[in-house]
């Protein structure tokens, strides 16, 4: 088998498909994308490649790239044409691009090929992006907000807000954003996305914060990214151990609740020593969202633990999930 004069070996494809699944499975994105690439290369338009690829380099944050490929994917009809959509929406909002994704979602209710089972979510983003175009319009974001501003006004104002000091001398509004740090009735979610600014602004000084009942002091500069620290890694490779062969579709989605979870919660994590009992709980908290019984006396014997810890646990994953309802 040869391509431009090189010998290619049978099932080379395939395993540069293989291996690039592997690493991306495995967050080691550079690499899934430098396999898929190659994979990509000796057979251009396969969609299961494309897809993947796409995925690699949303999570390796080549966004540009990324919406290329997915938009001529659309274009193609390659793949499954929702599953396609949704990440090209994703990387769109990603980039910003809210402009498109209200011209995208228009034309799909227009043309009224919107299935059922997405109707509602994606008119949620479509009104989303409708409102982040009509601000960026009145200029709310480039007008001048003074330090009081930040921290007033409607939750979803409150991000926009925020996310525009990313660009701006954060000097004049540091004071209001420590504040919200140590404002233990503030939304979490603010206050994360209120941390990262800092962060990306390598504030060096130490920070007071206070949320979801916890406290602590913090260096802005020196902290993980929300998706890196060593709980959240553990607790989510913990569980695809468990449920990636065994239920793929309800493994993305409790991957997703971690991750919407640890957002919530960041910078706190609890104890790396309790990352088997999260887990379990995290396991057990989906199932019964699906329906299915949990039997947790059983779950409490196998980690040698008593069932109390897992009713502490799974209350406050409940909480989380109401935390998460309030964002509307």
């Amino acid at each position: 088998m040869k391509k431009d004069n090189v010998i290619l070996f049978p099932g080379l494809k395939e395993r540069l498909f293989r291996k690039g699944i592997d690493s991306l499975e495995n967050h080691q994105y550079a690499d899934a994308v430098n396999l898929l690439q190659q994979a990509k290369e000796l057979s251009p338009e396969d969609p299961q490649i494309d897809k993947a690829l796409v995925i690699a380099l949303y999570e390796k944050g080549d966004y540009e790239e990324a919406k290329d490929i997915a938009k001529e994917m659309l274009l193609q009809g390659a793949g499954d044409y929702y599953e396609v959509f949704d990440l090209y929406l994703m990387i769109l909002i990603q980039l910003h691009l809210h402009d498109e994704v209200v011209h995208t979602l228009e034309t799909l209710f227009e043309e009224q090929h919107v299935p059922e089972d997405k109707r509602e979510h994606y008119q949620t983003l479509l009104n989303f992006s409708k409102k982040t175009v009509d601000n960026k319009k009145n200029d709310f974001v480039e007008k001048s907000v003074s330090a009081e501003e930040v921290t007033e006004g409607s939750f979803q104002e409150q991000i926009i807000k925020l996310g525009s000091l990313a660009d701006k001398n954060i000097q004049p509004y540091l004071e209001s954003v420590v504040g919200l740090l140590k404002n233990g009735q503030a939304h979490p979610f603010l206050q994360t996305v209120a941390l990262n600014v800092l962060k990306e602004h390598h504030i060096e000084r130490t920070v007071e914060v206070r949320k979801l009942g916890f406290s602590g002091t913090f260096n802005p500069s020196t902290l993980p990214d929300v998706t890196e620290t060593p709980f959240f890694q553990s607790v989510q490779s913990e569980l695809e151990k468990e449920l990636e062969h065994e239920n793929p579709v309800l493994m993305r989605q409790v991957k997703e609740m971690i991750k919407r979870h640890q957002f919530l919660m960041f910078p706190f994590e609890p104890e790396y020593e309790k990352m088997m009992l999260w887990a379990a709980v995290y396991r057990g908290y989906s199932r019964m969202m699906y329906g299915e019984d949990w039997n947790k006396k059983k779950a409490a014997e196998k980690l040698g633990l008593e069932e109390t810890e897992l009713d502490e646990v799974l209350s406050f994953l409940e909480l989380l999930e109401q935390v998460s309802e309030q964002m509307g």
